[in-house]
């Protein structure tokens, strides 16, 4: 049969481009186009209800395929001024039409419980997973699960979801009972074709479970889970086609002694969170990583000594030649208002200069006391750099030595750069050799960090920065960022929004300067 006639696989193919979702924050669209075609005819029937049901993002949609006499009207909810779906006592018939549709569902997610959404009262959702004398799976084709919900009481609507046919398992809890954790354990062997697990901010007393799960699943892709025991790295370090691991060590949590093995991984991407400075020297102890993108996230403010610690130590845990991205910086908290972070020094940044294939670096939530020459020789390493983001986001105890000549350099020894942050020096003008700008005009840049500098000439920086960076449409600083304005001397106070103001005055000053010279080259090539 030619191709043309084979309706079907037409049909599957078309439902499936209605229904695509083209980024994380599209909506899905056509649903009313795949519900009227379900309507339509036998032949758009089928194919229709399945790319309908296929993604369920809330769990009342559920309900939609009940009749009309079992669903009740909304229900006032007066806690929050939203409204609560309600429904009326199931049947058999009921329970037969929900694993009608429910057998076409590829993903369910259920939404963390909100007053000011459409939800369903408990006693209804547990009545719709309610397994009866069925111990089957609500979802006997589900591929991906996404549970948000904080109430304990819907564990068992959780448990009625886990299939061995599903790939992509997310859990967000805020809240851990001992009821989930129990629950969870049980998931290595009930869901063994897992690809995909994130666990986010999971308790020190959930480690021992997740340590105890990560080994039953050997086709695992991405990871996101708390820290686990050597025997579960050592697992993941086997995983040929692992490439993203994220892993969040909570407080209270107590490490085992990891310096009597010796780990090699291999990932495109990793991302740590830990408590202090000790804990991720510790950690990295055994491990020898290749990785294209590291983020490392400290949530303890470190002391000078760590601090200069962990930046040499770098170079020996991940593979320099690989490497591409780093972003190393501290959790910020209101605890951190008002305390200094110590100061890097370009003796300790120099370490990083082994990794010359970096395209992002990223230590804007450090202090960092660098002057023209030595940023020069620090950037000279990173030619293919693209994002360089040394400025600062803290405003306390700021040490600004980059000049515009500092700044020139930069631009020069790395012509790829798109985005460049620094705490730039602009306590004096910029000198009249500056002024008449003859380097290389770098295109590709189009975000400017200056820290916590300081505009006194907005015409002279505008138009020294619009020759530098031609295509510049951002300026960027903490000011703009920092929501403890209020903690600011009263005296002072006015000066803090005048800085803020007077860089996007700049930052206007390029953008309508590069519009009238694009109009004056408009015009000069019509009129020749």
């Amino acid at each position: 049969m030619h191709a043309c006639l084979q309706i079907p696989e037409i049909l599957q193919v078309i439902f499936a481009n209605l229904t695509e979702v083209k980024n994380s924050s599209s909506v899905r669209p056509s649903y009313t186009t795949l519900y009227h075609l379900a309507l339509t005819c036998r032949t758009f029937r089928e194919p229709a209800l399945d790319a309908l049901w296929a993604y369920i993002q809330v769990p009342e949609v559920l309900i939609t395929c009940l009749p009309q006499n079992v669903r009740a009207r909304p229900v006032e909810w007066a806690a929050g001024g939203g409204v609560v779906r309600s429904i009326g006592r199931l049947v058999a018939a009921d329970r037969a039409t929900l694993q009608k549709y429910a057998f076409r569902v590829r993903s369910f997610t259920f939404k963390e419980d909100n007053a000011k959404h459409h939800v369903l009262h408990e006693s209804d959702a547990l009545s719709l997973f309610n397994s009866g004398s069925s111990p089957s799976p609500f979802f006997p084709l589900l591929q991906e699960l996404y549970w948000y919900d904080q109430r304990d009481v819907l564990l068992p609507c959780l448990q009625r979801c886990i299939s061995t046919t599903l790939i992509r398992l997310v859990i967000h809890l805020k809240c851990w009972s001992s009821e989930m954790v129990d629950l969870l354990a049980g998931m290595g062997k009930a869901c063994p074709n897992i690809k995909e697990f994130r666990c986010l901010e999971p308790p020190a007393s959930a480690c021992t479970m997740l340590s105890d799960i990560v080994p039953c699943w050997g086709d695992l892709e991405i990871l996101e889970t708390g820290a686990v025991n050597a025997q579960a790295l050592k697992h993941l370090a086997s995983l040929k086609q692992l490439r993203e691991l994220k892993m969040l060590v909570p407080e209270g949590y107590i490490p085992e002694p990891m310096s009597l093995f010796s780990v090699i991984f291999s990932v495109d991407t990793i991302s740590m969170t830990v408590p202090s400075v000790q804990f991720l020297l510790a950690f990295l102890t055994p491990l020898q990583i290749s990785a294209k993108s590291v983020q490392l996230r400290i949530k303890k403010i470190p002391n000078a000594v760590d601090l200069n610690h962990l930046i040499p130590s770098l170079a020996k845990h991940f593979k320099s030649h690989v490497l591409e991205s780093l972003n190393v910086g501290v959790v910020r908290t209101e605890y951190f208002f008002g305390r200094a972070i110590p100061e890097l020094t370009a003796s300790t940044l120099r370490s990083l200069q082994a990794f010359a294939g970096l395209t992002n670096l990223d230590l804007s939530s450090m202090h960092i006391s660098i002057t023209d020459d030595e940023i020069l020789d620090l950037v000279s390493a990173w030619p293919q750099m693209k994002y360089l983001h040394l400025d600062t986001n803290w405003g306390r105890g700021v040490h600004l030595e980059v000049t515009f000549l500092g700044l020139v350099g930069v631009l020069e020894r790395c012509p790829k750069l798109r985005s460049l942050g620094m705490n730039l020096n602009t306590t004096a003008s910029p000198s009249p050799t500056l002024l008449q700008y003859t380097g290389i005009a770098s295109e590709q840049v189009t975000d400017l960090r200056v820290g916590y500098a300081e505009c006194n000439d907005v015409e002279a920086i505008g138009d020294l920065l619009a020759e530098m960076c031609p295509n510049l449409n951002n300026i960027y600083s903490p000011r703009s960022e920092n929501t403890r304005w209020h903690d600011q001397d009263i005296s002072t106070r006015h000066l803090w929004f005048e800085g803020l103001q007077t860089w996007k005055k700049v930052e206007g000053f390029i953008v309508q300067r590069r519009k009238e010279q694009l109009t004056q080259q408009w015009v000069y090539t019509h009129r020749f």
